[in-house]
Parts: C-alpha cells; structure tokens; sequence
C-alpha cells in the first residue's frame, strides 16, 4: 500500500511545481537613460511571453564594457528572478529559429535571385532571334551567289533580286529589334541585380555573428502564463552633462532677468541612445559618500634643555651643518594636526526632460532646453576708479525660482544686445548674487593723489604718520540717471598702536561691504550729464620705534 500512496503524492507535487520550459531569447531595447555630472544609469527593457513555469532568458546585444557589479535586473509583479549570469566574449547557446526579419530577407534574396535567372532566360531567346535572322540573312547571299543563275532569264533574276532584297532587309530589321529588346532586358538584370545585391546585404547584416559585446542569461519563475516585464539597469562611466544659460537683462521702469536653462549632454558609451526618456541629476555616485573624518589635535611640550640638547646631537651628527645658532628660546608647543577635506554635493536636484530624445554616441554636446525662468534684479552701476576708467552695469538677484541653479557657463545679453559671457555660481534657492552685464562706456571715471606725504609730524611729537589724499570724480554722460556704488580703499589695522583715520567730502555709505576690510563703499544716484567729486583723506599713525610695514 505503500508504493502507490508515493506514487500519487510524487504526480501530484510534479502537477503542482512549476514546469522548466524552453529557453527564450529577447533583446533589450534601451528606454530611459539617467545622466549624471559624470556617468550614466541606461534602463534597458525586456518584454515577452512565456508559459507558467521556471525558463532561461538570454538578453543579448549588452554592451562589452557592461560592469557585472552594477547590473541590476527589476522584474514585473508576480515573476522572480534566479540566477544571472553575464557572459563576455562568447555567446550561449540559443535557439537557431530564424528571427522573421530575417526569414523576409531570405525570401526576398531568393526572389530577386529568381527575378535575374528569369531576365538571363529572357535575354538568351532574344539572341537567339537574333542569331536566326543573321542566318536568314546568310542564306539569302548565298541564294544570290549561285552558279545557276547565268542560265535564267533576266526577269527571273530580276524577280530573285527583288525577293532577295526583301528578304534581306526584313531579316535585318528583325535583328535589329531584337538586338534593342536584348540591350533593355540587360538593363532591367543590372537594376534587378543591384537590388539582389542590397538584398544580400541587408540579410548579412541580420545573420552577421555578434564578435563584441555580452550576453546576460537569467533564469525567470512565473505562476501564471503572460507577458514578462524585465527592466535592467547598467552604468556607463564615460558620459555626462552640465548647465549652461542665456541671461537676458531688459531695464526699465521694473528689471526683468530671464533665466534660459539649457543642457549640454555628450555620451561616449559605444552606442546610440535612440528615443529614450531621459533624466538629469545632479547626484556623484562615483564621488565621495560621506563627510571626512575629523581627528583631534595632539599637543606635546617640549622643553629648552630638551630642545638645546637635541640641537647639538643633530649638530655633531652631522658634522656642524646643521648646528643651530644660539638665541633665546621660548617653551615650544609641538602640534600634529591632521586636516578634514569636503566635497560639495549640495541637494540632489532631478531634471526630467519633456519627450524622447535621441543622444548619437560620440557627439559632443547635445544642447538641450529646459525652461524660463524670470526674477526682478536691482540694477546698477558699479564703479572702481582705482582700476577703471568707467563703470560696469551689475544686476543683483534673489534666487526667487524655487529651485537651485548649477553652477555653468552663462551667455550675458542686455536689451537685445550680447555682452559677454560669464560663470554663473551655484545659487541656492532665497540665495542672492550679483552679475556683470558689461562696461557702461557713458561713466567715466578718475581718481589722482593730489597729496601724499611721510615722515615725522613734529620734533616734539613721538609717533610717526602716513597721510594720503585721493580724489575721484563720476561723470554720466548716457543720457539717462543711474544709481551709482563705488567703492575704493583705505588703510586698515589689527593693531591697537596703529591708528587708522579717515574723511570723506561724501558720507560712506557702507564700510567693509562683503566683509573687505578697508573698503568703502558710496552708494548715489548720478543724474544725466551730472558729475560727482569724491574727496577722501586717510591716516596712518604709529608710535616712534616702530617701522610701518
């Protein structure tokens, strides 16, 4: 009783496993492409039928530098995967059945082959018409030539001439149109052969055996029969993108700055990216992950018997070279500090590109546009005599879009006209900044040191001074008001004996803007055709004994 109870549950549980089927074969095409500031994730997707059961699926046509350790395989729901394999420099085993591109290109080499065998028939009962008639036309002379007509009567041979003659010209003319049907049909088997040929070619190309690149095979367990989803993912090293911008300054009663955004996506994978989906991150997978270390700072004393006596043994140890000279020597605070260093990463900012796009491997700098985007920048003219002969227009921004904008290169056009080119820095989003928009030829600028004088105050006096007087002027000759910034220097101190004093004919607006030690700053509205003098006087003053340096 023993066997048939095994027996039945062994076909039961073979009834309830699943089956191990064929092996499939199934190309991935590529479908979304994620493009780093350097790499790439490319999403390749896979889709067939197949029966309930566990089956292996051979993907081929990866790329031959696809890195095993990065390759990942996301299935459908309801499907698991088992094992993979990526197989390099060899191709599995797969099913021989022709695919039906090839199958139409066979037959259609076959036909064309037929096509010319059928011309080649054609063009040889042709000449064979051809040949008849030249012998029709060789007999014919050789009837004219015959012994016998000397014994005729000249209305015979009259008769004979005339027959002849007839003859002879419907013979040729019937080899002549035979030879004109002939040179046609040779030209129809030329055009028919240079189809033959493309035909040969185009089936060569799908038969051609695959020399690079690697195959993944995979087994795949599915309950149910249906079609079978599989996305797989590799990275790619050398591809990458960067911003770059047009920024369009209008002026008016209200600034305007348009933000052009654009994209420049270069790939050198070793294939084509045809109509992908494609994404843009602002994400370093291949840079540092994590914030340096940071270790703490050993100090040691060491004291000036220690240090004297280390100094003469250096000193004998080498022969005198190294002998330090005799001085004063304070305790010495030895300190071994190791230093931390960081990498800017910054939050990872996605760009989804709108539509498919193809990206040619090896094409350098696929310009790709994203978006507008509009602020309200302050306007002005930013003037620095110390170095300039005129000013410069500068447009400060808030960061009001929302979104950080990337470092890049970025294109300067102010009402209409190109002005330059400039680096736009990261800007966080609340963030601001200023932009240059070029010179402003109408504002002149001048400074000169009409007094500069050194030396001793007094001979009673016990400290030592360094005086200068500068004078700048700010002539608008646009014909239009502008808000003016100028800023120039002074001298500037840490030391409590050093005192630094200065006079200005026009208040400071600001002193130190930006955290600049020893500028100024002068902030007013210059009127068409106005001119504005600036007269500045500083000091130095220090106690005798002491050199200014």
């Amino acid at each position: 009783m023993l066997r048939p109870i095994l027996a039945s549950s062994l076909i039961a549980l073979l009834a309830a496993a699943p089956a191990l089927a064929d092996t499939f074969e199934a190309p991935a095409d590529i479908t979304a492409v994620t493009i780093y500031p350097q790499g790439a994730t490319v999403v390749r997707q896979v889709i067939f039928d197949v029966p309930a059961g566990t089956h292996e699926v051979i993907v081929p046509g990866l790329p031959a530098n696809t890195i095993a350790e990065a390759l990942r395989v996301t299935p459908s729901d309801g499907v698991r995967i088992g094992a993979l394999s990526l197989a390099k420099g060899r191709q599995p085993v797969t099913d021989d059945t022709p695919s039906d591109a090839v199958v139409a290109a066979t037959a259609e080499v076959e036909r064309l082959e037929q096509v010319l065998r059928d011309h080649d028939t054609a063009i040889s009962m042709i000449r064979l018409a051809v040949m008849a008639a030249e012998e029709q036309v060789a007999f014919l002379r050789g009837l004219s030539n015959q012994d016998g007509l000397a014994a005729t009567s000249p209305d015979d041979i009259r008769a004979l001439a005339q027959l002849v003659g007839s003859e002879t010209f419907a013979a040729r003319q019937s080899a002549l149109e035979a030879e004109v049907e002939a040179q046609a049909a040779l030209r129809d088997r030329a055009d028919d052969g240079e189809l033959l040929d493309r035909a040969r070619q185009a089936l060569a190309a799908l038969t051609a055996p695959v020399n690079q690149g690697a195959v993944l095979s995979l087994t795949v367990q599915t309950q149910t029969d249906g079609p079978v989803t599989l996305d797989i993912s590799t990275i790619v090293g050398d591809a990458y993108w960067r911003p770059t911008y047009d920024l369009r300054l209008t002026r008016g009663d209200t600034p305007t700055l348009d933000i052009d955004r654009n994209v420049l996506v270069t790939q050198n994978s070793g294939e084509d990216w045809d109509g992908v989906a494609l994404t843009l991150s602002t994400a370093r997978p291949g840079g540092q992950s994590q914030a340096g270390e940071v270790y703490g700072i050993r100090r040691q004393i060491v004291s000036e018997e220690d240090l004297q006596r280390d100094r003469a043994q250096a000193a004998d140890s080498y022969g005198g070279l190294m002998a330090a000279p005799q001085m004063e020597v304070s305790p010495v605070v030895v300190l071994q500090e190791a230093g931390m260093y960081t990498n800017l990463m910054g939050a990872n900012v996605t760009y989804t590109y709108g539509g498919e796009v193809t990206i040619r491997n090896g094409v350098d700098d696929l310009r790709l546009t994203l978006d507008t985007q509009t602020v309200t920048p302050d306007v002005w003219a930013a003037a620095a005599p110390m170095g300039d002969d005129s000013a410069y227009m500068v447009a400060e921004l808030v960061n009001t879009t929302g979104e950080v904008l990337l470092p890049g290169d970025a294109l300067l056009i102010a009402d209409g006209s190109l002005v330059g080119y400039t680096q736009l820095p990261l800007i966080a989003a609340g963030d601001d900044t200023k932009i240059g928009f070029g010179v402003i030829d109408g504002i002149r600028l001048n400074r000169i040191v009409p007094d500069r004088t050194e030396g001793d105050i007094g001979v009673l006096s016990r400290s030592n001074q360094q005086t200068e007087t500068v004078v700048m002027t700010v002539e608008n000759l646009t014909g239009e008001d502008w808000p003016i910034r100028l800023r120039d220097r002074i001298y500037y101190s840490d030391q409590d004996d050093l005192v630094v004093e200065y006079t200005a004919s026009l208040p400071v607006s600001e002193q130190d803007p930006d955290g600049r030690r020893g500028v100024l700053e002068w902030q007013f509205d210059l009127a068409a055709g106005a001119k504005q003098e600036i007269r500045l006087e500083h000091s130095l003053t220090w106690p005798t004994g002491y050199v200014l340096r």
